[in-house]
Order: C-alpha cells, then structure tokens, then sequence
C-alpha cells in the first residue's frame, strides 16, 4: 500500500490547501474541494481560478505567504555572498 504524499492544511472555514511533499505548486480548494486557486512556493504568486470575494482573496493570500514563504533559489543565494 502507498502512502499519500500530499499534506493538507486548514486555511479558514471555507478554503484549505494541499501540498505535494516534493511539489512546490500548492492548490487552494473551498469547502467543497473545488480548486479555486494554484500558489507557486518559487515564486509567490497565486494564480485564481475562480471569482472569490477581494477580502477572502487578501486573507487566503496573507495566509499562503506566511505559512509557504518564497525560498531564494541556491543561485540567488550564492550571488547574493
């Protein structure tokens, strides 16, 4: 039997995401695990595949950037010494 590497996190009552351990795209789904919007962890940016409310927008995007802040890359990291 394989074990699910994907984790799930509860954002607020109406939205939660899922996270693939290796993958560093994250999707975000409603209450009833529609996809509502895909967050790149590289990047920072969520991309929105449905209408939500502008406030729920900024909220589920506050809460994406604080828990899955972006990570400078190995190059960036080394041009930056």
């Amino acid at each position: 039997m394989q074990q699910s590497t994907t984790q799930r996190y509860v954002i607020n009552a109406s939205f939660h995401c899922l996270r693939d351990k290796q993958d560093s795209l994250i999707r975000v789904m409603n209450a009833d695990s529609y996809l509502m919007a895909e967050y790149s962890a590289n990047t920072g940016v969520a991309k929105w595949q449905r209408v939500v409310a502008v406030a729920q927008r900024d909220s589920v995007e506050r809460w994406l950037n604080e828990h899955f802040p972006v990570q400078k890359s190995a190059a960036a990291r080394a041009a930056s010494r």
